[in-house]
């Protein structure tokens, strides 16, 4: 018996029920279990558990068993015949093809100079998308497979959609999908498909009655292409087309046809009936401040729902950043809520995919990786120690000795500089640095010319196993999907690539795979998706997070070169129709579920004001006030404790230091509780890889140089009659020293280049600043020498010391004090009007002035010089006077301190700022 019988089910609660009963009633008049084709494969599980449950009593025993359900889709890739026709090609096989042509094509190389390899292949993918696009809206249903029947389709679709275009860049997208599509594209097998299926029918091979529930529309080219097939099926079998009757729910006129004369009766009898059911169903709408409060309302929302006893939820991503946040304040809830996610992560997101790139990241200069580089990789966790010999505990070990090594040698990059910071004959250093040229000779082998896609790929599996990683990898969820991924480039034999284009794809295949987990569904369960896939499905309760004006409804951005109009008039799915369908989707499931709250944020990230969506100002209209509910916080009672600032007493059998240096003065009295953090407990804290550039080292390497060159001139001087001569070999001694020290900095990281540069452009400067100091009489006597004094307190003697940088003397003049600063002259001045604060320069006077090391002369001045300005050089004033009253205000602080004084923080703000104590002081709390 052939006929073709159309239902209408209204997509309400009941709905899975109406077609499983709608079925079952079919089956037993047919007297033939049928064949049930979902649109949407969503509906297809909870469609068999209604069907299950739906069973008559009492029917055939050919017919006892349920109908077979499965999506359109399977079914079509399920027709006998296809698989004869070839293998379809990858997504990565169109990619590639696409790519050579941008790459290999002169006038489109021109049109991309300058662009990345990432960006080729993410426009790579573009116009993969543009070219489905343009095949689904135009191609046929082919009865043939013959690439002529293509050929003939696409020139003749071509010619019509060119006549619309006229610019450059979209005529070029049209040639590749005239000259690229063959028939193992995607769309063109979906076509052949139906042809095939269609050949099977009109042949008489099927008798099968079929119903076929359409969930929602498909593209128009598709609707036209499988009307087709159904006609024919009616023909000679019977069919039922099921279809949704939106007028039973729709909450808006969008989600009815126009055709539809009643439409505005409909929705307005169905809101009618949406506020009617209000107060007594638990239906809301929450307002957020912003995106954490979302995330905490949406937490909130589903915690509630729990708690009344539903306990499978679905969380609506319409916000997917709002969602991943509810997913991790759910996880608070341990283990009796599970959560599943089924919008699925990016791949490139993945600790796996992060894993693998940090070895890439390692690879890819062939000088060697960043120090951060290297750190992140050494400490991932797929990394098995024991294929290195290796404990956990003793890898451990090495790393943080590794660390602190870089650390300390400031070494930023490079495989020479790392190894350049380990050399030491220390048996723990030796194994660190046998791991590094491990790493090193690994890498060498990336670093060539072209290769097979391939061939890269063997590379990488063969770097895994060796490191200790492919192992790790295979028993992690997300590390087998990443290495699955992965597999299709193994087909890819004839293609070649250089290094940074494979690793560009390799990084574009992350980003473009999904990581879906699979985790045991627990009693209680949170299930999020997309608002598409809610389609005939039924839950408990649900949450729809992003309900406001940028997000509900979203937005599908048009592909490049094909503009919202351009793909209305070649027949794509336009966004008039995205919007209906979405408009759909929500009306079925406000109406259709009693338990469920919506989240809109009122700001948005940049502080923008947001709206309710206009779906929901529409629906809403003349109950505004609902808009704007919020999760009731239960009041918590607490008791308030005063913030008081610490005032610490050091206690009286305290060991006392023996000495103290002029930085740790400046100390106590920029801030005694930054002194007795820092300075008495020794907490600092440790230095990391991304600090900036160490200015400290280009200060060391800049005193190490004007050492050497001074001493040189002591024992070497250059002694010529003509100045402009004697100041021109100054200037090459000065420059040669001053190379020499910077050279090992410069060979291990470019980053001291600006350093080198400076300087060397002040040499000049700094030789005639020295010449000038020779006229008048001043020479150098010594210099980075130790001087200090002793100071006598109540508590005992106290040794103040420290380095001084340079010590010149006069003849009559007597002994000057010189300190070098890598600083510039409007901060050498503050220093200057802060003497009594930071009175390093007085310290160093106090102690040499009389003493043998100047012979016995008299200290009379001293000053600061500028190693980063020209002509910069402070004289202390008063400097006798600072010298005589020095060391009483050092014996009175610190017998303060000693004496029982609270260690109080009182630093002005400026020197708070960058203070490393600030975190144990806690100033901004009680300040």
């Amino acid at each position: 018996m052939s006929y073709r019988q159309q239902h209408l089910l209204a997509p309400n609660r009941l709905v899975i029920e109406d077609l499983a009963s709608l079925i079952w009633k079919i089956t037993l008049a047919e007297g033939e279990s049928p064949l049930v084709l979902l649109s949407t494969s969503g509906p297809a599980y909870g469609l068999r558990q209604a069907l299950e449950l739906a069973r008559p009593t009492g029917i055939s025993d050919h017919l006892v068993f349920l109908p077979r359900v499965l999506g359109l889709a399977q079914w079509l890739k399920e027709t006998p015949g296809l698989r004869k026709e070839g293998p379809i090609k990858s997504d990565l096989e169109r990619w590639f093809e696409v790519y050579k042509t941008l790459s290999d094509r002169s006038q489109l190389s021109q049109m991309l100079l300058g662009s990345s390899d990432a960006s080729k292949w993410a426009l790579a993918k573009n116009i993969i998308e543009v070219c489905d696009l343009l095949s689904d809206a135009t191609l046929g249903i082919f009865d043939d497979v013959v690439d002529s029947a293509l050929n003939d389709a696409v020139k003749k679709a071509y010619q019509g959609a060119s006549q619309h275009i006229v610019e450059f860049e979209t005529r070029i997208v049209l040639a590749f999908w005239e000259y690229l599509s063959t028939s193992q594209d995607p769309v063109v097998r979906q076509r052949r498909a139906i042809g095939l299926r269609l050949n099977e029918i009109k042949s008489g091979v099927s008798r099968q009655p079929l119903i076929y529930i359409e969930t929602a529309k498909g593209t128009p080219g598709f609707e036209k292409s499988i009307a087709q097939l159904w006609d024919a099926y009616s023909d000679k079998a019977s069919f039922h087309h099921c279809m949704m009757d939106q007028s039973a729910v729709a909450l808006w006129p969008e989600c009815i046809s126009n055709e539809v004369s009643s439409r505005d009766d409909a929705v307005k009898a169905n809101r009618e009936q949406y506020f009617s059911e209000l107060s007594r169903n638990n239906r809301h709408v929450y307002k957020a401040s912003g995106f954490e409060d979302a995330a905490w309302q949406g937490a909130g929302a589903i915690q509630d729902l729990l708690q009344e006893g539903h306990q499978h939820i679905a969380l609506i991503a319409q916000d997917r950043l709002v969602a991943r946040r509810i997913r991790a304040l759910l996880a608070r809830f341990g283990k009796g809520l599970s959560v599943h996610d089924e919008t699925g992560w990016k791949l490139s997101t993945t600790r796996a995919a992060a894993s693998v790139m940090s070895w890439i990241d390692v690879l890819r200069q062939a000088n060697g990786p960043t120090s951060i580089e290297l750190m992140d990789f050494l400490k991932n966790p797929y990394i098995n120690w024991s294929t290195w010999g290796l404990s956990d505990e003793q890898a451990s070990d090495y790393l943080s000795h590794l660390e602190k090594r870089l650390i300390q040698a400031d070494v930023r990059a490079s495989w020479g500089g790392i190894l350049l910071a380990l050399q030491s004959q220390d048996v723990e250093v030796d194994a660190v640095s046998n791991l590094i040229k491990k790493l090193q000779e690994l890498s060498h082998k990336w670093q060539m010319s072209e290769r097979a896609c391939s061939e890269w790929l063997e590379f990488l599996e063969s770097d895994l196993k060796e490191l200790g990683m492919f192992d790790a990898l295979t028993k992690d969820v997300a590390g087998q999907q990443l290495l699955q991924s992965l597999q299709p480039m193994q087909l890819l034999n004839e293609y070649s690539l250089k290094q940074s284009e494979w690793l560009s794809l390799l990084s574009s295949i992350f980003e473009d795979a999904s990581y879906i987990e699979s985790n045991p569904r627990a009693k209680a369960s949170v299930t999020i998706l997309p608002l598409s896939a809610t389609r005939l499905r039924r839950f408990n309760a649900w949450v729809m997070v992003g309900c406001d004006d940028g997000q509900l409804p979203s937005v599908s951005d048009s592909p490049m070169f094909l503009s919202g109009e351009l793909k209305k008039i070649l027949g794509c799915k336009t966004q008039t129709m995205e919007f209906e369908q979405q408009a759909m989707d929500l009306s079925q499931l406000m109406m259709s579920h009693s338990h469920w709250r919506m989240v809109w944020q009122s700001n948005g990230s940049a502080g923008e004001p947001k709206q309710p969506s206009p779906w929901l100002q529409r629906l809403y209209v003349n109950h505004a006030d609902l808009l704007k509910q919020c999760i009731d916080v239960k009041a918590t009672a607490y008791k308030p404790v005063t913030v008081v600032q610490p005032a610490p007493l050091l206690p009286t059998d305290y060991v006392k230091p023996a000495s103290i240096s002029p930085s740790a003065y400046r100390a106590l009295r920029e801030c005694p509780y930054r002194y007795y953090v820092t300075r008495l407990l020794g907490l600092r804290e440790q230095n990391t890889l991304d600090v900036e550039v160490d200015l400290s080292l280009v200060g060391q390497a800049l005193h190490a140089a004007l050492r050497d060159f001074y001493h040189g001139l002591k024992t070497q001087a250059i002694v010529s009659d003509n100045p402009y001569e004697k100041a021109k070999l100054l200037k090459q001694r000065l420059f040669a020293i001053s190379n020499k020290q910077f050279k090992p900095l410069l060979e291990v990281d470019g980053r001291w280049l600006a350093a080198w540069i400076e300087w060397e452009t002040l040499i000049p400067d700094w030789i005639n600043w020295h010449m000038e100091r020779e006229e008048a009489g001043w020479v150098f006597h010594d210099g980075e020498k130790p001087v200090g004094f002793d100071l006598l307190t109540s508590f005992g003697s106290i040794r103040v010391s420290g380095f001084v940088d340079r010590l010149d003397i006069h003849p009559e003049h007597g002994v000057e004090v010189i300190d070098y600063k890598y600083s510039s002259k409007t901060s050498i001045n503050k220093k200057k009007s802060n003497i009594e604060d930071d009175p390093q320069l007085v310290i160093y006077a106090k102690a040499v002035d009389g003493h043998d090391l100047v012979n016995g002369q008299a200290v009379a001045g001293a000053s600061w010089v500028s190693i980063k300005e020209a002509k910069t050089a402070i004289q202390v004033e008063d400097l006798s006077e600072h010298m005589n009253e020095l060391p009483a205000q050092m014996i009175a602080d610190i017998e303060a301190l000693w004496g029982g004084s609270p260690v109080v923080a009182s630093a002005p703000d400026s020197v708070c700022q960058y203070c490393q104590a600030r975190g144990i002081c806690r100033k901004g709390m009680w300040s």
